[in-house]
């Protein structure tokens, strides 16, 4: 996929200016599955690529949305908790998907064997 300068709705640096510090970029796309499909290729960004190295990429959430997104993802393991069945410690809980479509799924962990 091709971003051309149309896909981007915004885009614009963060914090002050002030000589030799990095500022953040934020870029918001016309569409979400634009973003979506970036996202879902990052980890072709951490290919060993000088000219990548120290860059990284993350969603922008308000703090309403963060708090809503630990919340389910805490609700999430009392879940998996009160079922008895394994120690949540092994899985890592994921929230995924958009608007009313949000889910959490959980991912066991590398080296957890059952």
């Amino acid at each position: 996929m091709k971003v051309e300068e149309g896909d981007i709705a915004k885009m614009y640096r963060l914090g002050r200016w002030s000589e030799g510090i990095n500022r953040p970029l934020l870029v918001a796309f016309k569409n979400c599955e634009m973003k979506d499909y970036i996202m879902s290729n990052l980890r072709n960004l951490k290919q060993p690529v000088e000219q990548f190295q120290g860059i990284g990429i993350s969603h922008d959430f308000s703090p309403k949305e963060r708090e809503d997104r630990r919340r389910m993802i805490q609700e999430a393991k009392l879940e998996h908790d009160n079922l008895g069945t394994d120690e949540s410690e092994k899985y890592k809980f994921i929230l995924v998907g958009h608007g009313l479509r949000k889910r959490v799924i959980k991912i066991k962990k590398a080296g957890n064997s059952a």
